[in-house]
């Protein structure tokens, strides 16, 4: 049986500074139009990340897509391995484990962040951040497989 590609080693590669900017964009976009209490967080989480680093989406799209890549993996091969044809649908039913893979990679990083405050940012956004992240998981997945292709 021949071992299939990884999700790290399809979305790392010559194409990666692509995926990273695609992938900060969609970040900033899913932010911008985010409203009520949960656009008012995290706009403002964002807003207080960017005053440290204006390149941070950037820069924390390019740290952490490789580990996400890894923690998607599961997913990316049963996924590979059916017959269906959209990822952002596959990770939709499978959201619980979806959610667990993303945010997973999220919180072993918040607790090595070394700006001072961010960490306690995260944590107050979190469970809002999780909510938006369960509703993007269709874009999610779509931007994995335009890039993974």
């Amino acid at each position: 049986m021949m071992s299939m590609t990884s999700l790290k080693e399809l979305l790392v590669n010559d194409g990666f500074e692509q995926t990273v900017s695609d992938t900060a964009a969609f970040i900033s976009a899913t932010v911008n139009k985010q409203s009520g209490l949960t656009g008012v967080a995290l706009k403002g989480a964002l807003a207080a990340a960017t005053k440290v680093d204006s390149d941070i989406l950037t820069k924390g799209s390019r740290r952490l897509l490789p580990e996400l890549a890894d923690s998607l993996d599961g997913l990316w091969q049963e996924y590979s391995a059916g017959d269906g044809t959209d990822f952002g649908s596959y990770l939709s039913g499978n959201s619980d484990r979806a959610l667990d893979a993303i945010l997973g990679v999220a919180d072993r990083n918040a607790d090595s962040i070394s700006v001072p405050g961010l960490a306690k940012v995260y944590r107050g956004v979190r469970g809002k951040a999780a909510k938006v992240i369960e509703e993007e998981l269709p874009e999610i997945g779509a931007l994995v497989q335009k890039h993974a292709a």
